[in-house]
């Protein structure tokens, strides 16, 4: 990250696709808000009867509660609106001016010294008495390197009164969504019957800060009310459908036959896990860009890419969206594999990034297709000795890779089971002592605390709403595997649950720089170091 990148990132702080979402559910649940008020109404009118006086005048209380409320959501949805319409341009515009001001901050560096190198050509020229045309050819150069020196110096200040600009504009925009805020706010402040209101209350010291801690907030307010009532749905349905299912069976075959039947099915399913993933190795590889042909992969080459995985990831969000983008390429049919070797300047070899996949075949019956699976799962959680086909693969895309032809230090990366992955074979002698960074997200992996060394900096982002990273199951000593000082655990609150593109946002927001020591497993043009990537897939064999 360069030193204009950090001087203006507050003009790239706010994401203007994912604060519309939030906006345009705002406006939902205010035309939500007026149905409910309609109903309201039309159960006041033409109530004359005396027993219903009180349930009318109630009706009548809450109708004009949820009124207010109305008119609040609809103002602040409709000002988000406007706001992140107007932020994307915006940061278009000075994403440009940033790659421009880049560019030219660096030929102020480099031009200085190619003007003193051909200055001192000119004085060794004068004092041998080089041929005139010798001389003349120097004092162009030297003229033309001085004029590409006054061009970039003039060029980084318009880049630079560019990005300023775009900050203005930005606390302009900003100015006026939160002036609409705050008249939707002052709207109706007698609402007892109101949380918005009870909300906004103990969150009124924001409002004339910068907008991004503003904005941010009330869409966290939002995602927090609005994960918690569909966690309780979703809990409550679950429940009644089990305690319906279960009654019926109870009914039919009784209490004694239905925990036969259950503990015979588990047994011969788990039976075939272990003897599936214990006695055969995975097929493949069926994919392999290893030895032969590395994909080679600079920072410098996201100017003319056309993909999001044709880009070097720059921090933690990045590494789970990419592994995300790994999952959907394997999907269901092949479990892909990715190990990353940054390489410096010399070609050789100072760190490797080893990235896996997460559950995406779910059939307790799949036998030939991806080796990340249920199976995968069920054996990790319960069996955590057994080397199964999706760690053998692991292991042979290690090799393919030249991993164990070197010592450089490792980083290990995933989310779901490929942070449970990442976890389990972190402690495995093979690799233990060059293991220095260990990267997941919605993953369990703190059975392994006591076994994972000390030293090695482990950064876990887990949604509180993931169940996921609370599934420890068979290994998990609460007396022994505590966390050690150098563990960085970040535990955000989303409704979306368990998604790959979800952590790399919150990593994102929650992570913004990796940890000191990390640098070395990211591409740097300013180092001159880049990635190589080793893609291989496997399949069950």
């Amino acid at each position: 990250m360069s030193a204009l990148s950090v001087e203006f990132e507050d003009v790239f702080a706010g994401r203007p696709d994912p604060l519309e979402s939030g906006a345009a559910d705002l406006v939902t649940a205010a035309d939500a808000i007026e149905r409910a008020t309609e109903s309201l109404r039309a159960l006041v009118d033409g109530q004359e009867s005396l027993s219903t006086d009180v349930i009318a005048e109630t009706a009548s209380q809450v109708a004009r509660s949820l009124s207010r409320a109305r008119r609040r959501y609809r103002s602040t949805g409709q000002a988000l609106q406007s706001f992140a319409v107007a932020l994307r341009p915006i940061q278009k515009d000075a994403q440009a001016a940033l790659a421009s001001a880049e560019y030219y901050e660096g030929k102020t560096y480099t031009l200085p010294g190619e003007i003193r190198r051909r200055e001192g050509d000119l004085l060794r020229a004068d004092a041998v008495e080089a041929p005139q045309w010798q001389i003349d050819q120097i004092e162009d150069d030297l003229w033309r390197l001085r004029q590409a020196q006054g061009n970039a110096q003039s060029e980084l200040a318009d880049a630079r009164q560019a990005l300023q600009s775009a900050r203005e504009k930005i606390w302009a925009i900003a100015d006026t969504a939160i002036s609409t805020i705050e008249t939707a706010i002052e709207d109706g402040r007698d609402s007892a019957w109101d949380n918005w209101n009870q909300f906004w209350e103990q969150a009124a010291g924001w409002i004339g800060e910068w907008a991004a801690s503003v904005l941010k907030g009330i869409l966290e307010f939002i995602g927090q009310v609005l994960a918690v009532l569909v966690a309780i749905v979703i809990v409550i349905l679950l429940i009644v459908l089990v305690a319906i299912v279960l009654a019926v069976i109870v009914a039919a075959i009784g209490w004694v036959a239905l925990a036969v039947i259950a503990a015979l099915l588990v047994g011969a399913l788990l039976l075939t896990f272990l003897i599936r993933d214990g006695l055969r190795s995975p097929q493949g590889p069926i994919i392999d860009k290893s030895k032969d042909f590395p994909q080679i992969k600079r920072p410098s080459d996201a100017d003319s890419a056309n993909s999001d995985d044709q880009y070097t990831s720059e921090d933690y969000g990045d590494l789970f969206e990419e592994v995300g983008r790994q999952d959907g390429r394997g999907g269901e049919e092949m479990t892909v594999i990715r190990v990353i070797a940054i390489t410096d300047a010399d070609g050789a070899v100072i760190g490797y990034r080893v990235q896996l996949p997460s559950t995406q075949n779910w059939s307790p019956f799949n036998t030939d297709g991806a080796l990340n699976d249920l199976s995968a799962d069920a054996m990790l959680a319960l069996f955590p000795g057994l080397e199964t086909q999706y760690e053998k693969a692991v292991w042979d895309a290690l090799e393919r890779a030249d991993v164990f032809e070197n010592d450089a230090p490792i980083l290990l990366t995933g989310w779901s089971l490929g942070g449970m992955m990442a976890g389990e074979i972190s402690t495995d002698p093979r690799i233990s002592g060059r293991v220095e960074s260990i990267v997941t997200a919605g993953s369990a992996i703190d059975k392994h605390a006591s076994e994972i060394d000390p030293s090695v900096r482990v950064t876990q982002v887990n949604n509180i709403l993931d169940p996921v990273h609370h599934l420890e199951l068979v290994g998990y000593d609460d007396g022994e595997d505590e966390r050690g000082s150098n563990w960085q655990v970040y535990s955000p609150f989303d409704w979306r649950i368990h998604n790959a593109d979800m952590y790399g946002e919150l990593a994102d927001d929650l992570v913004p720089a990796v940890r000191p020591g990390d640098e070395v497993f990211f591409a740097d043009d300013v180092e001159g170091t880049y990635e190589q990537v080793y893609e291989m897939g496997y399949t069950r064999g």
